[in-house]
């Protein structure tokens, strides 16, 4: 059973999203919303983001949706490093700062700024310790930058760890927006 799930994926650079409104937003965050029901309803408890631009503030609003609808689970947004986002845009900083007030738990792996890649290694260890598995919106033929936490995924399931992992593809994000237009 899967108490503590780890989500991420795309940035939204990758996905092609530039506005706060782009339509793609509702259809990624509908799917995950869909996704979170069903972890629900198997005992699912938390799900753990980090903070990026992207898949990780989507799902957001889709943990609280799902909340919504009266299932009990609650968000925590894991950073791997004091000032995250800091060197963001004000726009972009302003997105980050309502994400985080509306988590249920946010936190951070150091009071250190950034000052190397082994921060987002030691943070992508911390994540998989604490998640019985991860939903991750990446298209391993398509690459970008969601191929590092899947690699750490894999890696740890290579080593011998129970650890789910639950892929989204391109394909499945657009038979469920040709799904959802349908409607």
């Amino acid at each position: 059973m899967i108490k503590n799930l780890w989500v991420t994926g795309y940035r939204s650079y990758e996905l092609g999203i530039f506005k706060p409104d782009d339509p793609k937003i509702k259809v990624i965050q509908k799917l995950f919303e869909e996704r979170f029901v069903n972890y629900a309803e198997d005992g699912m408890e938390w799900v753990l983001s980090g903070a990026q631009l992207g898949t990780e503030q989507i799902i957001g609003p889709a943990v609280q949706e799902v909340k919504n609808k009266g299932y009990n689970i609650k968000h925590a947004v894991m950073l791997p490093f004091a000032n995250f986002g800091d060197q963001w845009n004000d726009n972009n900083k302003s997105l980050l700062n309502i994400f985080l007030r509306n988590a249920d738990y946010v936190n951070k792996l150091t009071s250190l700024g950034y000052h190397s890649g082994i921060q987002l290694r030691t943070w992508q260890n911390f994540m998989l310790q604490h998640t019985d598995g991860a939903l991750i919106f990446y298209d391993p033929d398509s690459g970008g930058k969601p191929k590092y936490d899947y690699s750490a995924m894999e890696s740890y399931v290579d080593r011998g760890n129970d650890y789910s992992i639950e892929l989204i593809d391109f394909d499945e994000m657009q038979d469920f927006a040709n799904s959802l237009s349908e409607e």
